[in-house]
């Protein structure tokens, strides 16, 4: 910040905040883009209160948690899914097989799949 006074550097990063484009108001005040990434960049860094940390640290811990509820969910409907897509196009044949299988993230070839009798009886 060697000739940048003060005043214009806080008056920048201001209008940065406010949603002025950074390579405007280096052109318009003949300052770096990187400087005035850096000087946010200053301003962004902080530390975090002990208070804060454990709430992070508890919330963190909670959307693990829900991350794994939903996965073991997830497993679970896995096997009805093809089931489910064969049943949306029973109803609406206009839609694409290949856009269902890819929102209920199948393989179009799980559809066609049809086990065995000898199969069945081994995946009791």
């Amino acid at each position: 910040m060697s000739g940048i006074a003060k005043e214009v550097k806080v008056e920048i990063i201001s209008k940065v905040k406010s949603g002025t484009p950074v390579l405007k108001l280096s052109e318009e005040y003949g300052v770096s883009d990187k400087i005035i990434y850096n000087w946010l960049k200053a301003g962004v860094e902080h530390s975090a209160s002990a208070l804060e940390l454990v709430k992070i640290r508890r919330e963190n811990d909670q959307l693990k948690q829900i991350i794994g509820v939903l996965t073991l969910e997830l497993e679970k409907t896995k096997k009805n899914r093809a089931d489910i897509i064969r049943l949306i196009t029973a109803k609406l044949p206009l839609i694409s097989k290949k856009l269902l299988c890819c929102l209920f993230g199948r393989s179009r070839a799980s559809l066609y799949y049809c086990p065995t009798r000898e199969e069945q009886d081994i995946g009791r």
